[in-house]
């Protein structure tokens, strides 16, 4: 009983202990948790831009340890950008100025924030001031694109015109800035100091490389202002009549042209420019008529060479091909060797085997190879020489003109598609064995070319293709590659001010650090696409990764570069690409496809055609796209903005489709060369084999176009859906078990 109790004592003893050091415990426990949640919820407060309330609890937390808080500089840099972004400028600036302990950690970033918390009090003169010791104290500072463009505004708002002019142009040289915008302000400088000719440098430089900026018509109007009571110069002339032309103010052509005549008289030029006005308007009559009357007025050879090429072109666009062909053979007689001789005998042969005279067109074709062996269109030319054999069901002779061009070709995608075809030519014929034989060849590669990935997609059966694609997707798993581990400590300056900035700042950090890459060879490019696909900036990450493959793999046989292929194929913008499919019943794929091509997922991207953006949407396409949808588009540069612009393009693709009947080769040919070509071509050449259609598109650059997304969306479309094969494609085996003299033969 006595040692009972003692047990029950010793018991009780311990107990009591044991809960007091566990209310110490949890005590500590207590006070530890309460910091790391403050912390921690205001970095994630801070992460998401609710500064109010990040602030709120950067506060409670130094409450909990202020020597923690206080010594640590991410810290208070990240306070003193809450105040910043709050509009607390005098608190951003003291706690930039006097809070962060360390003054090496980012100096260029606190001097930066502190002159624009300065600035935003209105101190300009000590802001510039500070200006100037920054870009000598931080030459290379990421930062320097920024700081000239606060020095140029800063300046042009002082009338201080020579520093703004020299800061704007500094500005021009960094990549994905508004230039038309920085042009328009030049414009103005020119006009404050009354240098005319820079203004008018400026000005026909805005005009002609951002005609729809919306700063192109106070261009124009600064131009047409300098020139009142002044005849323009002819090129000069002709630079705005064509800015007017492409942007369709034909009520300001006119106006310009009675102006320039008043002043000038009626030359020659005035005379051509009413005419090609008519043309621009696609009044095709009216051009030919006024070509025809109006040629004995004109004395000089550029400007009969202007109206015989417009004379053939009208005859085209009003339908009438004979007389087109006819006009376009005495353009090329009367100027064999003008710039466009060439290309006017590639028409020509076109046009006649479009009107079936295949004879002429292979005789055009021949005087094409002969009279200009240098032209772009030789290759082109002979690989039609054997279509037209094809076209006329002639399949052995087109085939002996084919393997003797296949015999000198060295290029890959040409040697492909020659062999394609020539598979094609047995597949008429039946001799399907002959047709397996080289259709297996070419899809012993399926990822070299549109032909090779059709042949491979052709010769499978479904149950094969699934199998492939399911292996494809097991071997990217297994051969995952990141690299970025190993050259991160190059990118950490990148990466600290993407957690404090985020990835705007950290995009031109990144793009300030100075790389060896000769002595890492393709790794070090492949480290900094994954960087730059961290840090959002999808376009140059693209770059990389083709760069990798297109400098060391390009060569070689698909399985040595399987752990590129979800880099060659991203889903970058996934979310607006899935969103826009469903809204608008078209598959990501096909989006996926155009991005690809078009743009290479760069989203601040301008053509040479002003296309803009992700799917490269040109401005009056844009324009009537929104309306439809009863938007507004006040500014093409919300083309960049790529949840816009893949929302216009989804539509637009979407739209096409319909128009075409789900026939995604006539929507593709349509998206890049227009609507109205795509008819005028099914008109010429009904046929429901893609191929043969794609073959008789009419522009090379179309042709090549409607290739490479088509190959890039069957590809997209095996990763989405690897147990389906792609729209437009019936496996061989399944297309013979169709056909009535199907025997149920064994077939590979």
């Amino acid at each position: 009983m006595e040692r009972q109790g003692v047990l029950r004592y010793f018991s009780f003893f311990h107990l009591i202990l044991a809960l007091l050091v566990i209310d110490v415990i949890f005590s500590q426990q207590q006070e530890l948790d309460a910091f790391s949640y403050y912390y921690y919820e205001a970095t994630r407060l801070y992460d998401v831009k609710q500064y109010e309330r990040a602030l709120e609890f950067f506060r409670l937390a130094r409450e909990e340890n202020r020597a923690y808080m206080d010594r640590i500089p991410q810290i208070q840099f990240k306070i003193a950008y809450c105040h910043f972004r709050l509009g607390q400028y005098e608190e951003a600036l003291a706690v930039f100025e006097n809070n962060i302990r360390n003054k090496k950690f980012l100096p260029d970033y606190i001097d930066f924030f502190s002159l624009k918390s300065l600035l935003a009090l209105g101190d300009t003169s000590e802001v510039l001031h500070r200006l100037a010791e920054f870009r000598d104290r931080y030459p290379s500072s990421a930062l320097m694109e920024y700081v000239d463009s606060l020095s140029a505004e800063l300046y042009f708002q002082q009338a201080r015109w020579d520093s703004a002019k020299i800061f704007f142009q500094k500005y021009l040289k960094y990549r994905g800035v508004d230039r038309g915008d920085i042009y328009g302000k030049l414009i103005r400088i020119a006009t404050a100091r009354k240098n005319t000719a820079q203004l008018e440098k400026f000005a026909f430089r805005l005009i002609k490389s951002y005609p729809f900026h919306k700063r192109s018509k106070f261009a124009y109007q600064s131009i047409m202002r300098l020139y009142k009571k002044k005849a323009l110069p002819e090129a000069k002339l002709q630079k705005m009549f064509r800015y007017l032309a492409k942007t369709e103010q034909f009520d300001e052509i006119d106006t310009l042209l009675k102006r320039q005549q008043q002043l000038a008289g009626k030359t020659e030029l005035l005379r051509w420019l009413n005419i090609r006005k008519l043309y621009a308007q696609k009044r095709y009559w009216d051009t030919f008529k006024a070509c025809r009357e109006q040629r004995q007025f004109f004395r000089h050879n550029r400007f009969w060479r202007e109206i015989d090429l417009h004379i053939a072109r009208s005859y085209l666009r009003l339908g009438f091909v004979d007389k087109a062909i006819k006009a376009y053979e005495t353009f090329q007689k009367r100027y064999p060797k003008d710039p466009l001789a060439a290309e006017v005998l590639w028409v020509i042969a076109w046009l006649s085997e479009e009107r079936g005279k295949i004879k002429e067109a292979k005789r055009y074709y021949h005087q094409l190879i002969q009279q200009y062996p240098r032209s772009e269109f030789i290759s082109e030319a002979r690989f039609r020489l054997g279509l037209t054999e094809y076209r006329q069901q002639h399949f052995q002779t087109a085939r002996a003109i084919w393997s003797l061009y296949l015999e000198e070709v060295t290029n890959e995608t040409m040697r492909a598609r020659i062999t394609y075809w020539m598979a094609k030519a047995y597949e008429q014929e039946k001799n399907f064995p002959e047709y397996i034989s080289l259709l297996t060849g070419l899809a012993e590669e399926p990822f070299q070319s549109y032909y090779n990935l059709k042949a491979f997609l052709l010769t499978r059966k479904g149950t094969q293709i699934h199998q492939f694609v399911d292996s494809l997707l097991w071997e990217m798993h297994q051969h995952q590659l990141n690299l970025l581990p190993q050259y991160v400590k190059h990118f950490q300056r990148a990466l600290l001010v993407q957690d404090l900035l985020g990835s705007q700042y950290a995009r031109k950090e990144l793009s300030n650090v100075s790389l060896d890459k000769r002595k890492s060879g393709w790794e070090m490019d492949y480290a900094l696409g994954e960087i730059n696909e961290h840090l959002e900036n999808y376009g140059r990450a693209f770059r990389h990764f083709r760069k990798v493959f297109n400098n060391y793999f390009s060569d070689k046989e698909w399985q040595e570069w399987v752990f590129l292929f979800n880099r060659l194929y991203p889903f970058y913008y996934n979310d607006e690409v899935l969103n826009n499919a469903r809204q608008w019943n078209i598959t990501p794929a096909s989006i996926l496809a155009i991005i690809k091509k078009e743009s290479a997922f760069e989203s601040r991207i301008i053509s040479y055609a002003d296309a803009y953006g992700l799917m490269q949407i040109i401005p009056p396409t844009a324009l009537r796209l929104a309306r439809s949808l009863g938007l507004e588009l006040d500014d093409v540069q919300q083309l960049y903005n790529p949840t816009f612009n893949i929302f216009l393009g989804s539509y637009y693709l979407s739209e096409l489709i319909k128009r075409y009947e789900g026939y995604l080769y006539y929507a593709l040919a349509a998206y890049n060369a227009g609507e109205h070509r795509v008819d005028r071509w099914r008109k010429v050449i009904d046929t429901e084999d893609d191929d043969f259609f794609m073959e008789n598109i009419k522009f090379e650059q179309t042709r090549r176009y409607v290739r490479a997304v088509m190959k890039y969306y069957w590809t997209y479309h095996l990763l989405i859906h690897p147990q389906k094969v792609p729209e437009y494609i019936i496996p061989f085996p399944e297309k013979v078990a169709r056909e009535p003299w199907f025997d149920g033969m064994e077939l590979r």
